[in-house]
C-alpha cells in the first residue's frame, strides 16, 4: 500500500521542479554562454584594418536582441532534477530578427557557422541548483562538475556511486559521456582525434 506522507511529498516535488523549469529562460542561457565563449578579434575599419573588437554590454544586447534561438530537449535518463536541452546550428534555429543591424550591418548568422562540429550545442541544467553544464559544442566542458552534482544526488539519497558507474548508468542521447570522461582525465593535452566528442563549435570569430 502506498504510504499517503510520501506520496503527498513526491507531489510536491515534483510541483516544485515543475516551477522551477517554467523560471527559467533557456534560449538566454544559451546565449550567455555562446557569447562568453566567443573571442574578441580584429575588425577592419575605414580608420585602419587591425581595428579591435572588444566584446562588450552593448554588443551583447545587439547579439541578445536580435537573435532567437530554437531550443529542443534532449533526450536522457538523467535524474529527475535535471533537464537537457540543445541547440543544433542551422538557420531553422538560429534566426536573424533584424537584417539591418545599422551601423555594424554585418550577417549575425555567420557568428555561429564553422567547420569543426555536427553544430550542435549541449546543456545540462540542474533545475532545484538552477545551475548549467556545457556538456558538448562549447570550448569548455563541464561534465566533472555534472558527474560531482549527480553523485552527490546520489548520496542525498544514501547510495554511493563511482563517476564511471554514473557513465554506465545513465545516457544523453548522441552524447558520448565515456569519451568526454577520458578526454577530460588525460593528463596531456586533448587529442581531438581520439577525442572528437570535445571538439568545439566555435572558431574564433570577430565579434561584430
Amino acid at each position: 500500500m502506498v504510504n499517503i506522507k510520501n506520496l503527498f511529498l513526491l507531489l510536491l516535488s515534483f510541483n516544485a521542479f515543475s516551477q522551477n523549469e517554467q523560471k527559467i529562460d533557456y534560449e538566454h542561457i544559451f546565449k550567455n554562454w555562446i557569447y562568453i565563449e566567443k573571442t574578441s578579434g580584429y575588425l577592419p575599419t575605414e580608420e585602419s584594418m587591425n581595428s579591435i573588437s572588444i566584446k562588450n554590454d552593448s554588443i551583447f544586447n545587439l547579439f541578445k536582441d536580435n537573435i532567437r534561438l530554437k531550443i529542443s530537449e534532449l533526450n536522457n535518463n538523467l535524474p529527475h532534477k535535471y533537464v537537457v536541452k540543445c541547440l543544433i546550428l542551422n538557420n531553422e534555429n538560429v534566426i536573424n530578427t533584424n537584417q539591418d543591424l545599422t551601423p555594424y550591418n554585418f550577417d549575425v548568422n555567420s557568428f555561429f557557422y564553422n567547420n569543426q562540429c555536427d553544430g550542435k550545442l549541449v546543456l545540462v541544467f540542474d533545475i532545484e541548483k538552477g545551475t548549467s553544464y556545457r556538456i558538448a559544442g562549447f570550448n569548455g566542458n563541464d561534465l566533472m562538475s555534472l558527474l560531482f552534482s549527480i553523485q552527490e544526488y546520489y548520496f542525498k539519497n544514501y547510495e554511493k556511486i563511482s563517476f564511471k558507474s554514473i557513465i554506465k548508468k545513465h545516457h544523453i542521447k548522441d552524447v558520448d559521456l565515456l569519451c568526454i570522461y577520458k578526454g577530460l582525465k588525460s593528463e596531456r593535452l586533448i587529442d581531438y582525434k581520439k577525442c572528437p566528442c570535445l571538439k568545439s563549435c566555435f572558431d574564433e570569430f570577430v565579434v561584430f
